[in-house]
C-alpha cells in the first residue's frame, strides 16, 4: 500500500504543479501521467508475455515482440481498458485480448491465464489512480482555505514568491492533514518532504517541512485510530473515483 501511495502522491504532485504554472486541466493531466508513468509500466511486460504465448510465432525476432507489445499498450490505453475492467465487463476484454492472437492458438487456455494476470495488476493501478484522483479533487476542493492557511505560516513568503514546485506540495501536504483523517500526520510529513527532496531541493525539504510543522501543531488536524484507519483501507477499491469539475480549481 505504501509504495502505491507514493507513486499517487508523486502524480497528484505533477498534475497540481501543471495546474499551477500552466493552468492545466488538472484531471487531464493526471490521467495522462498515470498513463504514461504508472500504468504503461505494468502492461508492457504483460504485452510481451501475451506476444510469447500466443500472438507471436515462436521463432519471432526481440524487435517484432516490442512491436507487438507497443501496439498492444497503446491500444489497451487508448480504448480506456483498464476501466472495463474495473467495471467487471470481461467480455469486452476478452475480445480485445482475443484481436491479438494468432489464428490456430487455443485462446480459451491463453485469455483465461492472461486475464486473471492482468486483472491482478491492474488492481495496483486502480489504488494509485484512485488514491491520487482523490488528492487532487481535495486540494483543488478546498484550494483557497488552504492558501489561507499557507500565507498564515510561511512566514516572510509570499505564495507567490515561492517556487510553483514547492507551493505544490504545500497544498497537497495541508489537504492530506487536514482533509485525510485516515493519514496519520507523521506518514503526510515524512512523505512529504521526501516528495522535496526527490523533485526539488534539500533547502526546499526544510522549507516544506518548517511550514508543515507548524500548521500541524496549530490546526491540531483531528486524525482516526488505526482501527479505523485500517477499515478505511479495506473499503478504498468499493469507492467511485472522484470526478470533481476541473474548472472549480479557482474557487
Amino acid at each position: 500500500m505504501s509504495s502505491r501511495r507514493r507513486k499517487a502522491r508523486e502524480a497528484a504532485l505533477k498534475a497540481l504543479y501543471q495546474v499551477d504554472l500552466v493552468g492545466e486541466n488538472p484531471l487531464v493531466a493526471l490521467d495522462a501521467l498515470l498513463d504514461e508513468e504508472v500504468l504503461k509500466p505494468i502492461l508492457e511486460p504483460l504485452g510481451r508475455e501475451l506476444a510469447l504465448n500466443g500472438g507471436l510465432l515462436g521463432d519471432s525476432t526481440r524487435e517484432e515482440i516490442e512491436v507487438f507489445t507497443s501496439d498492444f499498450v497503446c491500444q489497451f490505453i487508448n480504448d480506456r481498458l483498464f476501466e472495463k475492467v474495473e467495471s467487471g465487463n470481461e467480455n469486452a476484454v476478452h475480445d480485445f485480448v482475443s484481436r491479438f492472437l494468432r489464428p490456430g492458438v487455443n485462446s480459451n487456455e491463453v485469455l483465461s491465464a492472461f486475464i486473471k494476470r492482468l486483472k491482478d495488476k491492474l488492481a495496483a493501478f486502480s489504488e494509485v489512480r484512485y488514491f491520487s484522483r482523490l488528492i487532487v479533487d481535495r486540494t483543488l476542493e478546498h484550494k483557497a482555505h488552504i492558501d489561507d492557511l499557507l500565507g498564515k505560516f510561511a512566514l516572510n513568503w509570499a505564495l507567490d514568491r515561492m517556487a510553483s514546485l514547492d507551493r505544490s506540495i504545500l497544498r497537497s501536504a495541508v489537504c492530506e492533514l487536514l482533509f485525510f483523517p485516515d493519514i496519520p500526520v507523521n506518514v503526510t510529513l515524512n512523505e512529504s518532504i521526501e516528495l522535496a527532496k526527490k523533485y526539488s531541493t534539500e533547502r526546499s525539504a526544510e522549507f516544506v517541512n518548517g511550514i508543515l510543522d507548524k500548521v500541524q501543531r496549530e490546526t491540531k488536524p483531528q486524525k482516526e485510530e488505526p482501527a479505523a484507519r485500517r477499515k478505511a483501507d479495506e473499503k478504498i477499491r468499493d469507492e467511485v473515483p472522484p470526478s470533481r469539475d476541473p474548472s472549480l480549481e479557482g474557487e
